[in-house]
């Protein structure tokens, strides 16, 4: 079941439906392990690198070191609603989209 976006032809069929947030889905991620990333190490970018999207990665840092930590509150945000939309939501935003860098 480890498949890639590129090997899906540009959708996400079939998101899964349980809805514990530190369960992994198909691509092997949790939900609540990147939110709590985005939450306490947002600043960094981890959660991008965790979700495989090292571009947004890169800006977040940069973003944040530019701008002397101010994006930071961002993060929290994103972090928060990372941890109450649904597996399919996430899904959604996070992993299927060709978006390089998802925020909201």
């Amino acid at each position: 079941m480890d498949q890639n976006y590129s090997n899906m032809g540009g959708s996400c069929p079939n998101p899964p439906r349980n809805n514990d947030v530190f369960a992994t889905d198909r691509f092997g991620k949790s939900r609540g392990v990147c939110a709590l990333l985005a939450i306490f190490l947002g600043g960094f970018g981890v959660q991008y690198f965790y979700l495989g999207k090292t571009t947004a990665g890169i800006i977040a840092l940069i973003g944040t070191w530019v701008l002397c930590g101010l994006p930071s509150i961002l993060w929290l945000i994103q972090g928060i609603l990372m941890l109450v939309m649904t597996p399919e939501d996430f899904e959604r935003k996070y992993e299927c989209t060709t978006s390089t860098f998802p925020l909201f």
